[in-house]
């Protein structure tokens, strides 16, 4: 079941991404193929008359009014030409653009290109056109499709200016994503493996030794009544006393395989092998909703020695929600129709002979 939701959820934003990109192209929000006007300054003498220039450092000016007027941010924003967020949005551009941006101008085989050195906040739709086409020197590469010199002033030179085809780019987003959340979890599935194969190993050694029958008839008074289905001196138990111990002290990874082991350890008992047990229902409410007699390792890891004070609140949120948990499993395992479909009904006839795995 859980392959089908995560399978919905990412064809969910693929068909969301496809949309927003398509509504990009309608609006034609990042002007592919169309010039917009800068002026740029720092030209060395003679640098027009060149066929073959080294490599320019030079300042590129893009006026404000321009900018708006070719991409115009604030309606592509759905913003109203003359609200609030409008006005901020047009203060923004003029503080950004109110100095000039290093550039280097080079010769290459399509031409004149302008390789923009960019801040790192940019204003839109400049930072998505930044980022779907810079380059490995983290430079904003343009396109020159013509420019004019200034005769009064020959470093200085009027230049029209192409952007590199943007497109798709929520589609990538989401593309980009999924590849690496899936190299995540493989990472994460071969750490956990480790984890899972010593605290099994240590649990398999105190099992042999003994040490979950004693710790068995100690936890049965309480456990007990919360698992009536588990026969007297089912090692279940004790696999279930430690998972939900571990749980407490927020052991995160020893919970996991201990959890996993108690789990085993009831699918043993289980007379239809399809279903979840009453028992198994209680495990897992009570896992889900723990009590924390510590902080938990990630809050710690953010908040220092300060996580401690939340010591009473965790603890008072985890009791409830544990009684809340407790409460529930018993009552719907009480109702008619789950009694009904409980596998260790009396006189099931889906049992499986002897409840073996």
């Amino acid at each position: 079941m859980l392959n089908y939701i995560w399978a919905g959820l990412i064809i969910i934003s693929v068909v969301f991404a496809l949309w927003q990109d398509g509504t990009d192209f309608k609006d034609h929000r990042f002007r592919n193929g169309e010039a917009l006007t800068v002026q740029i300054d720092g030209l060395p003498p003679g640098y027009a008359d060149q066929l073959d220039p080294d490599p320019v450092d030079v300042t590129v000016k893009i006026d404000p009014t321009d900018y708006l007027s070719f991409f115009d941010p604030t309606g592509t924003q759905g913003l109203a030409g003359d609200s609030e967020e409008s006005a901020n949005v047009q203060a923004e551009l003029q503080a950004f653009f109110s100095q000039p941006l290093p550039a280097t101008l080079l010769t290459t085989a399509g031409g004149r290109e302008l390789q923009l050195a960019v801040p790192d906040a940019l204003p839109a739709p400049l930072d998505v056109i930044y980022d779907a086409t810079k380059n490995d020197n983290d430079l904003l590469p343009t396109y020159m499709d013509g420019w004019i010199q200034n005769d009064a002033h020959p470093s200085q030179a009027t230049a029209s200016i192409k952007f590199g085809h943007t497109g798709f780019v929520n589609v990538k987003v989401v593309t980009e994503t999924m590849f690496k959340q899936a190299g995540n979890a493989v990472t994460f599935a071969i750490g956990l493996m480790g984890v899972i194969a010593l605290w099994m190993g240590l649990m398999k050694i105190a099992e042999d030794a003994g040490l979950i029958a004693v710790f068995v008839k100690i936890v049965r008074p309480v456990l007990g009544p919360l698992f009536p289905q588990i026969p007297k001196d089912h090692p279940a138990l004790g696999l279930i006393a430690v998972n939900l111990a571990a749980n407490m002290l927020a052991l995160g990874n020893a919970a996991t395989p201990l959890g996993i082991k108690a789990m085993e350890s009831l699918q043993e008992l289980n007379k239809e092998k399809d279903t979840a047990t009453d028992s198994m229902v209680m495990l897992l409410a009570m896992n889900t909703a723990s009590v924390q007699l510590l902080p938990p390792v990630t809050l710690i890891a953010i908040m220092g020695l300060a996580a401690t004070e939340l010591f009473i609140p965790i603890f008072l949120v985890t009791l409830v929600s544990l009684g809340v948990a407790i409460t529930s499993a018993k009552l719907l395992g009480k109702m008619k129709t789950f009694k009904k479909t409980d596998p260790m009904r009396p006189n099931n006839p889906n049992a499986q002979k002897g409840g073996d795995a």
